[in-house]
């Protein structure tokens, strides 16, 4: 059965639509003439080291306006054929407030392919607004949306490639919430990839979710992109990703979007999560080696190869691109058999040379760079593997010498490794000592401990206490170790940092001393933060009051004249600390001489 609205109900929906409609539109043509519009940014996390390498902004009408919602806003704008104006408009506030903002990093701009190919689309009018705000395009990213179907591909393609000439960087956005992402990928070579929220929402509870994930960050490895996990909302999200080696997130998690965001990640939970060690990058292995044209005939490469017994293969690069590689034992087999000679000594080399060898970023770390080595069914023992270095070849590494090295630290780590924290125990801390002293270095010992530990132990219990010492030596090695400085965890509530002569250790210290004084206070009960301090049993067994967890640093300066091994170092160290636990509050103590001592220097 049909039913039908009575004639005058029906002419009064009509109206009332059109109503809408009309008063959207004038609502819509105020906010363009007046520019009424606000960008808001939301952070995007390298979730493996902490720091904020860049905001997405995304734009609000005034708040409690019928457009304060970008969807609102949006689709006005596509029902009243003002898009390109609505999107240059956004660009332009998004650039400027950034600016203002002095925001570090790098700027994602949200892009519609169909506008962008549109013919009332202004051509140059990004390059013009980011020249206004006084940005460079190579911060800039511009983030094409996979929820639009492409109605022009080869019109997109060529408006990409304006903007990657101009130096501006291109994102994929959403991949896999809808239409031919892969086909985007691969036509226009972005540098980012962004994975839509779908896969990423409970990724820690569904395998299938894992495996795309998993799938897509292999397949960006080795075409040269870079993996942003969107939606992150939930910590087992989070950690789910860092396990997978992905390297960049953003979500509700990690920051919400504002108008002023933070500079610096406030979130506990990347700090929370152990940093394994790592056997540093590719480009520690790399070795220069020649290099031939694509032009080259066989036969001159089977010359070079009989010249240079020890050479196992040769990059073939045209400028400063590699296009692929040729191994010994391939040319060799070749020219062995009866029509080789004939066949192939005059054609060039191109025509016989590997065009999918692994290549890498000099900085790809070399755990990274054996997982693709497993994933790579071709790649033997005594393979090379290439190295660009933003995109340039610079040299090669072999397979050999990353197995080797991911071996080596694999069991000194296992070995020698204190099992909370995962960070370089006793021996490997002597042996950097030792190391410096041999090479007559000057450098600083800092001394690290919690001064009333038990008392917190006593009454939190020992997972609680474990669960500092694993916050602590994460945000020593996040705070230090960038700067060069050897971290490492004695044992108990002791770790060590090991600073070289012209390190701005002072600073280094005062920044660690800093967080863990924000920090701290995620680990005790509310009425405990406000009271300022916990019951508990001294080693006399009387109850008594103790003042809430500090930390005591103990710093020493090394004089390789005056001291001879690691033992003396420990000595001088211990008697740093001792100067520092004297206090209740967080400090650090200095020793420039082992006969002579300074105040403290405290950072309250």
């Amino acid at each position: 059965m049909t039913l039908y609205l009575p004639e005058q109900q029906l002419h009064r929906s009509v109206s009332a639509i059109q109503h809408t409609t009309d008063r959207l539109e004038a609502a819509l043509e105020l906010l363009l003439e007046n520019a009424s519009l606000t960008a808001v940014f939301q952070p995007i996390v390298d979730i493996d080291q902490g720091p904020i390498i860049g905001y997405e902004a995304l734009i609000r009408g005034p708040e409690g306006h019928p457009l304060h919602r970008p969807l609102a806003l949006f689709d006005a704008a596509k029902k009243s054929g003002r898009e390109a104006e609505l999107e240059v408009l956004c660009r332009e506030i998004a650039l400027q407030q950034f600016a203002r903002l002095e925001l570090p990093g790098l700027l994602f701009l949200n892009a519609n392919p169909n506008t962008l190919t549109a013919a009332n689309y202004p051509q140059g009018c990004t390059l013009t607004a980011a020249q206004t705000a006084g940005l460079d395009p190579t911060r800039i990213v511009i983030e094409l949306s996979e929820q639009h179907p492409v109605s022009s591909p080869d019109e997109l393609k060529r408006v990409v490639h304006r903007y990657q000439q101009a130096g501006f960087k291109i994102a994929l956005d959403d991949l896999g919430s809808a239409y031919s992402g892969l086909t985007l990928w691969a036509e226009l070579e972005p540098d980012y990839i962004k994975i839509d929220r779908h896969f990423i929402d409970r990724i820690d509870q569904q395998p299938r979710k894992r495996e795309f994930v998993k799938s897509i960050a292999q397949l960006a490895r080795s075409l040269g992109a870079t993996i942003i996990a969107e939606g992150v909302e939930r910590a087992d999200e989070l950690r789910e990703l860092q396990r997978m080696g992905i390297p960049l997130a953003q979500g509700y998690f990690l920051g919400l979007p504002q108008a002023n965001p933070a500079t610096q990640l406030t979130n506990t939970a990347l700090e929370q999560t152990p940093t394994p060690s790592r056997s540093g990058t590719i480009g520690e292995l790399l070795e220069s080696v020649p290099t031939i044209a694509p032009q080259v005939p066989c036969v001159q490469v089977l010359e070079y190869f009989s010249r240079n017994k020890e050479l196992l293969s040769l990059p073939v690069v045209e400028g400063e691109r590699v296009l692929g590689g040729v191994r010994r034992e391939q040319v060799l087999e070749i020219f062995s058999s009866s029509y080789g000679r004939a066949l192939y000594a005059s054609k060039p080399i191109h025509h016989i040379m590997e065009r999918n060898p692994l290549i890498v970023d000099a900085a790809t770390p070399i755990e990274e760079v054996s997982q693709l080595m497993t994933e790579d069914e071709a790649l033997e023992i005594h393979r090379q593997i290439l190295i660009t270095q933003n995109k340039r070849f610079v040299g090669t590494a072999s397979v050999r010498n990353v197995l080797r090295q991911i071996t080596e630290v694999k069991i000194q780590n296992a070995r020698y490794a204190n099992p909370l924290t995962l960070l370089p125990g006793n021996v490997p801390i002597y042996r950097e000592i030792d190391r410096r002293l041999q090479q007559h270095q000057s450098f600083y010992v800092a001394y690290f401990d919690l001064n009333n530990f038990k008392p917190y132990n006593d009454l939190y219990g020992y997972g609680e206490g474990d669960r500092i010492l694993q916050w602590l030596g994460h945000l020593l090695q996040k705070t230090l170790a960038g700067s060069g400085t050897f971290v490492g965890h004695i044992g108990g509530d002791d770790f060590v940092a090991i600073f070289s002569q012209d390190a701005d250790w002072s600073a280094l210290l005062t920044a660690v001393l800093e967080a863990f004084k924000e920090n701290i206070g995620q680990f005790y009960r509310p009425q405990d933060l406000i009271e300022g301090c916990i019951l508990g049993t001294d080693r006399d067994g009387t109850k008594k009051q103790f003042p809430l967890l500090a930390l005591a640093i103990g710093v020493a300066a090394v004089d390789p004249n005056q001291c001879q091994s690691h033992d003396d170092v420990a000595a001088l160290a211990s008697l740093a600390k001792k100067g520092a636990k004297q206090h209740d509050h967080c400090e650090f103590w200095l020793i420039p001489e082992p006969s002579q001592t300074t105040s403290a220097t405290e950072t309250q």
